[in-house]
């Protein structure tokens, strides 16, 4: 707004420099009375003084620093890449990584993210290049819908649910403002959940009621679910979110036992499971849980070792598999877990390569790097974020595949020991 008035000053004085100019030149007749040409010599004086004023006014405007848009769309000026080489002789370092489908996004430590956006294009995938993000806190989505977080809390959504559009349901999103004073957000192309002041809200589609709303009916509005809950995870299956207080509830498809409560019934509102839970990550037809004392626990399908117990045996119930974790993130039908010390573990299934591994399946922990600041899981591949800060991913990503670890962006930083670990975390003891 600042910058139009701006604008409409420099009209303005040019309008009147205008008529500086040719009252200038009327003046220096001959054939005009003095009367009129003191007339003349007044308007000269007005128009200047009036049009040095609108200068005036303009120039300084224009200097004021226009209030900075919460959301940035499509900087065509600048890469994403280029922008990550400009943060080199910054602070401003990849500090997390969000898979959106096989895409990633990268989001640095002054809230900036960029990445590239997917979509389907007569059935071909396409990326659009060049996207940036100021002032967010996370990113979601998968193909053909992208959800944002900002700072404020605000939820932005670009795209559409795909399965809707099957049904020829006629929502789309276009950098719509979705809701407000958000803490947290989980999407896939098919379903949207958000924390607002502390309430989970569900949207998308709703086969064996994985919004959780107590029915089975698709929703494009959202709707309130459950109170006072810390974060969520929603799978192509089910749901898992866990409350304030470390407990755990599920809803959705249950066919395999994914929620770990002994049973392979569906649920269609959320049923408590655990408590003393700091994360969980839903999977497809299957479940991986972090206690608040570092554990990590699996139930559901197991058919490729995406439980991670050793062998490929289905377990209807919580099973540990690994401790001393501070962050699990899943794929599809594959798993990892970060340590405070930066070592990655990971299991599951591995057809794409995403481990950057040989073997097809890895059936239990297994230790491929020590050096990991953050990690992320698509469908198909794997995203890091080296202590160094350099951004990497394996399997299949951004339409290209690669078997081992290819580095997306690379950052020539060094990094203060202090700054080299995400965070160093004592876990208290589970209450029962």
């Amino acid at each position: 707004m600042i910058q139009i008035i701006s604008y409409v000053s420099f009209v303005f004085a040019g309008l009147l420099g205008l008529l500086f100019l040719v009252n200038v030149i009327r003046g220096k007749s001959k054939k005009i009375s003095k009367k009129v040409r003191k007339e003349i010599a007044a308007r000269v004086r007005l128009y200047a003084v009036a049009g040095a004023v609108f200068l005036i006014a303009g120039v300084a405007l224009s200097l004021i620093p226009e209030k900075t848009q919460e959301i940035k769309q499509f900087i065509s000026e600048e890469s994403p890449e280029d922008i990550y080489e400009r943060s080199k002789n910054t602070k401003d370092l990849p500090a997390r990584l969000y898979a959106v489908g096989d895409d990633y996004y990268v989001l640095t430590g002054k809230g900036t993210a960029y990445g590239h956006l997917s979509f389907k294009e007569e059935e071909k995938l396409v990326y659009k290049d060049g996207l940036c993000y100021r002032k967010l806190q996370s990113v979601g989505g998968d193909e053909n819908l992208l959800a944002t977080l900002d700072v404020k809390g605000n939820l932005t959504l670009n795209g559409a649910f795909e399965y809707l559009t099957y049904e020829n349901d006629p929502t789309y999103f276009s950098s719509e403002r979705y809701a407000k004073k958000c803490s947290f957000l989980a999407a896939t192309g098919n379903n949207l959940m958000y924390v607002s002041d502390g309430d989970l809200y569900s949207a998308g589609y709703n086969a064996f009621g994985r919004l959780g709303d107590g029915t089975e009916r698709n929703r494009t509005e959202s709707t309130k679910v459950l109170e006072n809950v810390g974060s969520v995870s929603v799978s192509d299956t089910h749901t898992l979110a866990v409350d304030v207080y470390g407990n755990l509830y599920g809803f959705g498809d249950n066919s395999y036992s994914e929620m770990g409560n002994r049973t392979t019934a569906p649920s269609s509102v959320p049923i408590k499971l655990v408590n003393g839970i700091k994360q969980a990550q839903a999977g497809r037809y299957f479940s991986v849980v972090l206690t608040k004392n570092g554990e990590v626990h699996a139930a559901g399908r197991n058919d490729l070792g995406q439980l991670g117990t050793g062998d490929a045996r289905d377990y209807a119930i919580f099973k540990k598999v690994l401790d001393g974790v501070m962050k699990i993130a899943v794929g599809e039908n594959s798993c990892v877990a970060l340590t405070d010390q930066g070592e990655l573990y990971v299991w599951g299934d591995n057809s794409e390569g995403q481990f950057g591994l040989e073997e097809k399946q890895i059936l239990a922990p297994t230790k491929i790097a020590d050096d990991v600041y953050d990690v992320a899981l698509g469908k198909g591949s794997m995203g890091l974020i080296r202590l160094d800060r350099d951004v990497e991913f394996s399997g299949v990503a951004r339409g290209e595949e690669t078997e081992t670890f290819s580095a997306v962006y690379t950052l020539d930083a060094t990094v203060p020991e202090e700054e080299r670990y995400q965070e160093t975390i004592v876990m208290p003891e589970i209450q029962e």
